[in-house]
């Protein structure tokens, strides 16, 4: 005997799930008149100054380091002078056999000295290296991109880790010719640093050098600011329980901060979305509302 076909029951409860899931949702962000919707924070627009920079990391290095060397032939008859001894240009360094003497080129400290008294010495042959330690630089490599914002004489901020002190620069050399990695070029860029007590070769800083700035620009968080399918930025106002879209034009930004170069007025309130949420509605698609 065939059995009667038992009809299938319709599972309603996903639809059910989803239908709360979407009431939920708009609970969560359309909230009473005159309070700000849930899932919404607000900024004003306020006026700051902004800056952007280059930055760049190197080691100090002395401006002088350079070893004297012999002209002629001659015999060590005096030293004047032995290792780690200041000395200044001109200052004599020996006296030869002959009379004739050998003189400093330099100031700076006499790290080394490769010679001693009664030692013969021929064209060429090394006498000692002059360091000078008040006189240091540091060296970075600046991709072609950014090579046409630094000029000779530019200030930059170099900041010094071991000591958690910035210093000044000043950019003192661009190298004409470049050295290629990963299909780039990058030019060597050398900026003076100034003396100051504690500064030593060798230590690794941190170059910062302006890129842009805009003193007294309105500004909004970049979190703030919003964006179409076209990537035209916009904000979202809060007008009753609507909000409202208006597109703006945006200037440079410092990464945490953005000037908004028309759209807003400097206080005027700014509703944004607490996260990322807001992408998976109707703002930023064809939008809800325009002014």
């Amino acid at each position: 005997m065939t059995q009667p076909r038992r009809k299938k029951k319709r599972r309603i409860w996903p639809w059910l799930l989803l239908l709360a899931a979407l009431a939920a949702a708009a609970l969560f962000f359309f909230g009473p008149r005159g309070q700000v919707q849930r899932g919404f924070k607000q900024v004003a627009a306020q006026k700051r100054d902004l800056s952007t920079w280059y930055a760049f990391s190197g080691n100090l290095t002395p401006i002088t380091d350079e070893v004297l060397s012999a002209q002629k032939q001659m015999t060590v008859k005096e030293l004047y002078v032995k290792e780690k001894d200041d000395v200044r240009e001109g200052d004599a360094l020996l006296r030869a056999s002959d009379g004739q003497r050998v003189y400093a080129q330099y100031t700076g400290t006499l790290e080394e000295l490769f010679i001693k008294e009664d030692d013969m010495l021929q064209p060429g042959t090394q006498i000692a290296r002059l360091v000078d330690y008040d006189r240091l630089e540091v060296s970075v490599d600046v991709d072609e991109y950014d090579i046409d914002a630094l000029t000779l004489g530019k200030q930059g901020e170099v900041f010094i880790n071991a000591l958690g002190r910035t210093v000044r620069g000043t950019v003192s050399s661009i190298a004409r010719s470049a050295t290629t990695q990963g299909g780039v070029s990058f030019y060597a860029v050398k900026l003076q640093v100034e003396a100051q007590p504690g500064i030593r070769s060798g230590m690794s800083v941190e170059v910062r050098v302006l890129k842009e700035s805009a003193p007294g620009a309105i500004t909004l968080p970049l979190s703030a600011i919003s964006y179409d399918d076209d990537n035209n930025p916009y904000v979202l106002l809060q007008q009753d329980k609507d909000m409202v879209q208006r597109y703006i034009v945006t200037g440079i930004s410092d990464g945490v901060y953005v000037q908004v170069v028309s759209g807003v007025s400097d206080g005027e309130s700014i509703s944004y979305a607490d996260g990322d949420m807001m992408r998976f509605f109707t703002f930023g698609r064809p939008p809800m509302s325009q002014r």
